[in-house]
């Protein structure tokens, strides 16, 4: 028990348990936050739920109104009627209680809808606008609100503490939790080592397995803390600033094929706690067998998340493994869960148990190790060739700098690992391509089999074209102008058969051509449905409101019209781009979203999926990831080993030692990152293709440059805009991340002057970043000084902020020059402070003296 408290009272003093109450809460809150500013859409997406049965009441009851009028009713008729009119008022009071926000009343108005309905049924009326599984599940779930007195509750957008749990319980009880535990908690036993803690243990009465127990004990405590964070920052919040009720029992599905069943939320939750613990106890149980046997903290966390995601990959890939009694299934709860479940919760426990004992009677029997991952230290010399060399320049000191980071290891195993992730980008970016691909082949395919089916469209049309030429005769023989009457419409239906055979046709060469890579006609068919959708966009915005733009179909045609040009292959998405431009209101969010993925163009070709790391900001995984490893500064040498101790005992100027730091981070980390993009280019290029230079991306251009006399660009009615090639994109995005990465490279060792924990010092340069970034954009024409504007690479190459805030001056150019501006003062006037304090030790110590 002694050595438990020990265990928990080091865990204190490294104030990790802060951290992760941190990570905790804002991740809490601002799940909160966003579900608060959806509220005033609960209403509209209330209504849109029932849009179809209120339809089909009006429908169904709009077609017996005339019969009632002439009393020609039959009784099975007049009894439908009835039940109809019923219907009807039932829908009007649940529209009423939506529209009142009256949540409470919802289940049972709804509850007398359903029992009207029965009887509708039971007449021999047929309702489709609720049928099937749908109805069922409708059904049984208004009876299970009702039962238990609940009211209606935005599920999508949940305020209330158990529905919100269960929507951030699949990020924090998932494995973004488990990689958070284990980057925090992960170097428990291992940091003994490196910090020789683990020798002086040893000279105790202390038994290796009592050590062992302890640490376990301990990684399983901070597991069982987080929870309770969890539950209290997930409890609390909502209670607080939302709207709470009795929540715990609100109902959840479990779904498989058509089979479902109810289960209360509380279970739900329970249920993935169990399994989040039982994936927590095996995952530290491998780290720590792991770590015994490696000497590396660093190493055994990578090594453990590396074998934890092949284990759930294969799971992922073989159903047979897909058991409760294969540990990595654990980590699957949320691909399960909601399934009706085949084996009871119990058995996931008694598994992680099983497994966890196992592990560490395996880690307690194994003889401790002091292996490296790839090459051992030792074999490892400090210095060049094992000669001492004198560390007085800048250069010197890099040199240093890079062979303690070889001994360590750790940017070869960094790289080795974005490497993987890189191949694994590449397969799902494939995947998504292909989805996208075979979606747009089926539609040309199903337009060209629609326009030679009967039962199409073009059918129908016709078909009405004969119903309305009859009516014409009719109208003709009662001495009435049939032309007139219904002429108008034969034309419209005429048109619209020309445009779809047209349409069909040029579909129809389009699948051809795909097939032997003539792209041509493909172009020719999406650029004639985007100039129709064009001309259909315009007419419409002339009385009513639209969130597309002009701009937004232009610069399609034009993107099109390049691609034709320079025959470059087509990448498969909607027909529109999403722009600055579109007029979403703010009640729209979610269509918005949906729009922007749909119109979402993905390819996996060398080039485009470098260009997709920077347009999805996933350029900021190696920027932050060599940042940890190499950008901690001076505050890297403190700790409970202090090296700047001893570093300061050797003949090196500070100043030289805090810009050999610089140097050798600046150079690591940008070097590092390049070689990782190339890989990734390299991987897309040996898999697929080195991609198209010219393919057209989408520039911006501000308000400024659109109303000048001398403006080359494209003009749209919203603005202006030029296609710049996929190649100079790159090139400009890459530039700009190399000055990214020294400015940044300079704040955090400047910072760690200062900062004693090199985690403090990456917390903080994070909020800088953020708040500069946020501070930036109130800066009017200040902003273009702002480095920390220039954050935001894809915003930066693509225009979009310089036309946003109207500032011509603010490009790729002017943002690294600001950026190596502003890191250049950074260093200057540290390395002139350290002069200044290396003045003052030497008057003081004269002083010293003389007295």
């Amino acid at each position: 028990m002694s050595l438990f408290k020990f265990e928990l009272k080091k865990i204190l003093r490294q104030k990790k348990f802060v951290w992760l109450l941190v990570m905790v809460l804002l991740t809490v809150g601002w799940a909160f936050y966003q579900n608060k500013i959806e509220q005033d859409l609960m209403s509209k997406e209330a209504e849109e739920k029932i849009l179809q049965i209120v339809l089909k009441v009006d429908q169904l009851y709009a077609q017996l109104l005339p019969l009632n009028r002439e009393n020609r009713l039959t009784e099975v008729q007049a009894e439908q009627f009835d039940i109809l009119n019923n219907m009807a008022t039932a829908t009007f009071q649940w529209k009423s209680a939506i529209y009142g926000k009256r949540w409470g009343e919802i289940p049972l108005v709804e509850n007398g809808f359903y029992s009207l309905l029965e009887k509708y049924e039971k007449t021999g009326g047929v309702f489709t606008a609720l049928e099937g599984v749908e109805r069922e599940k409708a059904i049984d779930k208004n009876a299970y609100l009702v039962k238990h007195d609940l009211p209606y509750a935005n599920e999508t957008d949940p305020v209330s503490p158990a529905l919100q749990m269960s929507e951030i319980a699949p990020i924090l009880l998932g494995p973004a939790g488990l990689l958070l535990l284990l980057l925090l908690f992960g170097n428990a036993y291992t940091s003994e080592k490196e910090q020789q803690t683990l020798l002086t243990l040893r000279t105790q009465p202390l038994r290796r397995w009592e050590l062992l127990l302890a640490k376990y004990t301990g990684l399983l405590t901070v597991t069982f803390f987080y929870l309770v964070v969890i539950a209290i920052g997930g409890w609390v919040i909502p209670v607080v600033f939302g709207d709470t009720f009795n929540d715990l029992l609100y109902p959840t599905f479990l779904e498989t094929g058509d089979s479902f069943a109810i289960i209360p939320i509380w279970q739900h939750l329970l249920n993935m706690t169990i399994l989040f613990l039982g994936a927590g106890a095996f995952l530290f149980a491998l780290l720590l067998l792991i770590g015994t046997q490696l000497r590396s903290s660093f190493s055994t966390i990578m090594l453990t998340g590396f074998l934890t995601m092949i284990g759930v990959v294969l799971t992922e890939a073989l159903p047979i493994m897909q058991t409760p009694w294969n540990p990595f299934q654990h980590f699957r709860a949320e691909r399960f869960l909601n399934e009706i479940p085949t084996d009871p919760i119990w058995l996931y426990a008694v598994s992680a148990i099983l497994w966890s004992v196992l592990l560490l009677v395996a880690t307690i029997f194994l003889r401790e190790g002091e292996r490296g991952l790839f090459k051992a230290a030792e074999e490892l010399k400090p210095y060049h060739k094992g000669k001492m060399t004198h560390l007085r320049s800048v250069w010197n000191n890099s040199l240093f700098e890079w062979r303690k980071s070889k001994r360590r290891g750790l940017v070869g195993q960094s790289l080795i690992v974005l490497f993987i992730a890189a191949i694994v980008g590449y397969f799902y970016f494939a995947e998504q391509a292909k989805e996208k691909e075979t979606e747009a082949l089926a539609r040309l395919a199903s337009i060209v089999e629609d326009a030679e089916n009967e039962t199409g469209l073009i059918g129908y049309f016709m078909e009405a074209i004969e119903e309305m030429e009859k009516q014409v005769a009719e109208a003709n023989a009662r001495g009435e102008d049939g032309d007139f009457i219904y002429g108008h419409n034969i034309e419209y239906f005429n048109e619209y058969i020309d445009v779809a055979r047209e349409e069909a046709a040029l579909a129809e060469r389009a699948l051809k051509a795909y097939g032997n890579q003539d792209w041509t006609p493909l172009y020719d068919y999406q650029l004639f449905n985007d100039h129709r959708n064009l001309e259909n966009l315009m007419e419409f915005k002339k009385h009513n409101y639209s969130p597309d733009t002009i701009f937004g179909y232009e610069t399609a045609i034009a993107q099109k019209e390049w691609m034709k040009e320079h025959n470059i292959p087509p990448v498969f998405a909607g027909t529109y781009i999403p722009n600055i431009h579109d007029q979403w209101k703010e009640e729209h969010r979610k269509e918005k979203k949906m729009n922007e993925q749909a119109n979402r163009k993905v390819d996996h070709s060398g080039l485009f999926s470098l260009f997709m790391y920077f347009r999805d900001y996933l350029y900021f995984i190696p920027l932050i990831l060599f940042l940890i490893l190499v950008g901690a500064g001076l505050s890297g040498e403190r700790g409970k080993r202090p090296t700047l101790q001893l570093l300061e005992t050797l003949p090196i100027m500070k100043r030289s030692l805090f810009l050999g730091k610089v140097l050798f981070s600046s150079a690591m980390a940008i070097g590092s990152a390049i070689v990782v993009f190339l890989f990734a280019v390299l991987v897309g290029t040996v898999f697929n293709r080195f991609g198209d230079w010219m393919y057209p991306v989408l520039h911006y251009h501000s308000r400024k440059e659109f109303q000048s006399f001398d403006f080359t660009g494209q003009r749209a009615f919203e603005g202006g805009y030029h296609f710049m090639p996929l190649g100079e994109y790159l090139l400009k995005a890459l530039l700009l991340y190399v000055c990214v990465a020294l400015f940044l490279i300079a704040l955090t060792n400047v910072l760690g002057l200062f900062i004693r924990q090199p985690l403090v010092v990456y917390a903080l340069t994070g909020m800088i970043g953020v708040a500069g970034y946020l501070v930036s954009w109130k800066l009017d024409e200040f902003a273009e000084y702002s480095p920390f504007l220039y954050l935001n690479i894809p915003k930066i190459a693509n225009g979009e902020i310089m036309t946003l805030l109207n500032d011509p001056a603010i490009s790729v150019y002017m943002g690294c020059g600001v950026l190596l501006g502003a890191a250049v003062i950074l260093l200057g006037v540290t390395y002139v402070g350290l002069s200044f304090e290396k003045r003052f030790v030497k008057e003081r110590k004269s002083f010293t003296a003389t007295v």
